[in-house]
């Protein structure tokens, strides 16, 4: 949200300073009606001339960075041609601009650089003109911000096997600063930091990595398998664009074939690192990488899993999935089991009977709360014992999605009504044909809704909530009365008074200070 409320002010200023550019024409347009004033209301509309796809702040430069992408006659499919605008906001005016074509380049916008990644090479460019300053032939995987230094693994050749020599890249220079091998034979799960200078990267186990040279410890362990129903895997994937990155998880170079993500969050308390994977439960020394404890895991029974640590004991919750080439795939069985973080000695084991994933957990004060794709379980923390189990006949075709946490609003005589405030002590579960199923706190079933109903919420300023419906704006005040209906057929997002609606090649501005009375 930070971040969407930082682009929406900065994108103020670069309308206001780019107004006479070719690429954009301003208008005033009718987009609703104040019951305040009893008069239309009118908003700044700024048109680009391509599709608007996404956009990019360097907020330390005070630099904004534009995606746009060409579409067919129709409107109905993306081009491979686009281009990207770079604006200085601080002089309100375009710097640069460069073609893109989609089908082989992909950027990511980073604090005092601008990053372009092709499938071959990963190049730095100028901000000033939009000039390539360096290039590497290293797919950056993961940036350290603190040091601005990249890491990542050569580039592929359709057919060529993965590289695993992990390189260090001076993202200032491009300079190639150290080399280390980190296997990846099931892809990347995640990255985090262990201190200032080193992070522990989820790949084939755990590796500790000083980003300064490439040091560090490695803790070996399968995070994954290379057979489905007996059979052995496929060909290697061709070439992936670098698009992972600073997501820390990456596919590429992984057999079509494989099952990976057989791996648990990891979790660093007390400078000891805790995970699950395809073998064992671990307690690792974050210090030295050595092993202080470990536990086979059954390859029959274990999945994808979460970690919890929990008053001093650490709950290990099996997931019942994992991934196929980009998909979920059953696998294993859903249990949740705790040990001694300490020791690893294991206390309660129980294992669920339900028929799915767990698609949502949650850890309360005194239970724990599973979500499948059919059933709502709670468990006690500290027995393991079922408390209660809900099981309703859904729809055909009808599927749990995750707990509803968010806040929805309801219209009752002229007034709205915040669904979750009007029922504290309920669940929400939302479902796949966007239901609402409502439970009450001693999980017995109270109702569905459906998730059109209700108004959604898309921003606040000062004491006025911005709700959104049906392709319409509702503006209420503290009295929760309607004071706007705005028309919206695209994403509006609210920054500081201003209501800004984006939408295909259009943003529409509107001052929320205007529909308060004179």
């Amino acid at each position: 949200m930070k971040f969407h409320l930082l682009f929406c002010l900065l994108i103020l200023l670069v309308f206001q300073g780019i107004a006479q550019s070719s690429k954009i024409q301003v208008n005033q347009v009718p987009i609703g009606y104040s019951f305040v004033q009893n008069d239309s209301i009118n908003a700044v509309e700024y048109q680009f001339d391509k599709m608007i796809i996404d956009y990019y702040l360097d907020t330390p430069r005070n630099t904004f960075t534009l995606k746009l992408r060409e579409v067919n006659k129709k409107r109905t499919k993306f081009l491979i041609s686009g281009e990207i605008l770079f604006f200085d906001l601080s002089e309100a005016r375009l710097k640069w601009s460069k073609l893109i074509n989609y089908a082989t380049t992909e950027f990511q916008q980073f604090p005092d650089y601008l990053l372009e990644s092709s499938l071959t090479h990963s190049y730095s460019l100028n901000l000033e003109s939009g000039e390539i300053k360096w290039e590497a032939k290293t797919d950056i995987y993961h940036i350290h911000k603190p040091t601005n230094i990249g890491i990542g693994y050569p580039f592929l050749k359709p057919g060529q096997k993965p590289s695993n020599v992990l390189k260090g890249i001076d993202i200032n220079t491009g300079e190639e600063l150290w080399k280390r091998i980190i296997h990846r034979d099931y892809g990347w799960n995640d990255v985090i930091t262990l201190n200032d200078s080193t992070v522990g990267i989820v790949a084939s186990g755990i590796q500790a990595v000083n980003i300064h040279d490439g040091s560090g410890w490695a803790y070996y362990t399968t995070t994954g398998t290379e057979k489905i129903d007996g059979k052995s895997t496929a060909a290697m994937n061709a070439v992936g664009l670098g698009l992972g990155l600073l997501t820390g998880f990456y596919y590429y170079g992984v057999g079509i074939n494989v099952v990976t993500d057989i791996v648990s969050n990891a979790i660093y308390s007390d400078n000891r690192l805790y995970l699950t994977s395809y073998e064992k439960i671990s307690c690792i020394d974050a210090l030295t990488g050595k092993v202080i404890w470990s536990n086979p895991l059954s390859d029959n029974l274990v999945s994808s899993g979460y970690l919890y640590m929990d008053n001093g004991l650490l709950y290990q919750l099996n997931l019942d999935r994992a991934q196929n080439n980009g998909r979920l795939i059953k696998m294993g069985v859903p249990y949740l089991v705790v040990y001694d973080p300490n020791t690893g000695k294991q206390g309660f084991y129980t294992p669920f009977t339900f028929d799915g994933f767990v698609l949502d957990h949650q850890m309360n004060e005194t239970s724990i709360d599973i979500l499948s794709n059919q059933d709502f379980v709670r468990l006690d923390k500290k027995s393991g014992q079922i408390i209660k189990e809900l099981n309703l006949t859904l729809e055909k075709g009808e599927e749990y999605v995750s707990r509803w946490n968010f806040p929805v609003f309801f219209k009752e005589n002229e007034k709205f009504y915040n669904l979750l405030e009007e029922n504290p002590q309920a669940h929400f579960i939302s479902t796949l044909k966007n239901q609402l199923i409502m439970i009450n706190e001693n999980l017995e079933y109270e109702g569905k809704f459906s998730l059109f109903d209700f108004y959604k919420v898309v921003g606040k300023y000062e004491d006025l909530l911005i709700l959104q419906k049906d392709g319409l704006i509702s503006i209420i005040n503290h009295n929760q009365i309607e004071i706007a209906s705005i028309k919206n057929k695209g994403v509006a997002i609210v920054s500081q008074n201003f209501l800004l609606i984006i939408q295909d090649e259009s943003v529409k501005k509107l001052d929320l200070d205007l529909l308060r009375l004179k």
